[in-house]
């Protein structure tokens, strides 16, 4: 059975780099990386500001709608990008006719490490005001606290096989009551 795994986090914690890698280990994996989605849009609004949430979540149903086409066609995804819980509730709008497992994991790592990745990344780096912005977002999580993933500094091999055992495990399956309540 195909599956969806959404890989998010704050920026900086690796999240582009172990989707990627992850999507290569499935057998018919594909790799959605949601930035790419904000590149499209003409006159885009800064996504953390307040008057971009229509524009995100639309950002999101577009991601929701890509993910469901391709495991329709039978594909396993992982997609990667800002999935806090606050996007949850649309993409469980978008993924209610699909059957397949859904696994959510929240990459958390130090706060300085996290600013170091960010900031110094040859492509698309970010500023520290948005690390800044961002972080306390994913580590004040609630009951979503069992989706993290603790990254630290490890290989990405070594975090890759960890992580793929845990999904397999059933770790890291979303619960949509959560959710949805």
């Amino acid at each position: 059975m195909v599956s969806i795994t959404i890989i998010t986090g704050c920026p900086g914690s690796g999240k582009t780099t172990l989707s990627n890698l992850l999507a290569q280990t499935l057998p018919k994996g594909v790799h959605l990386h949601a930035d790419v989605f904000y590149d499209f849009i003409a006159d885009l609004i800064p996504p953390i500001l307040p008057e971009s949430h229509q524009q995100n979540t639309t950002v999101m149903r577009a991601i929701a709608n890509a993910t469901a086409a391709y495991v329709m066609g039978d594909y396993d995804v992982v997609v990667d990008g800002i999935f806090g819980p606050w996007f949850l509730p649309t993409l469980a709008e978008e993924f209610q006719s699909l059957t397949c497992p859904v696994n959510y994991v929240v990459l958390r790592l130090p706060l300085a490490e996290t600013i170091v990745r960010a900031t110094t990344r040859l492509k698309n780096p970010t500023s520290e005001e948005i690390i800044r912005h961002m972080y306390p977002l994913f580590n004040n999580l609630g009951e979503f606290e069992r989706y993290v993933f603790e990254v630290g500094v490890s290989a990405s091999e070594d975090i890759l096989i960890d992580l793929n055992q845990r999904c397999q495990s059933g770790e890291f399956r979303l619960n949509w009551s959560l959710v949805t309540r």
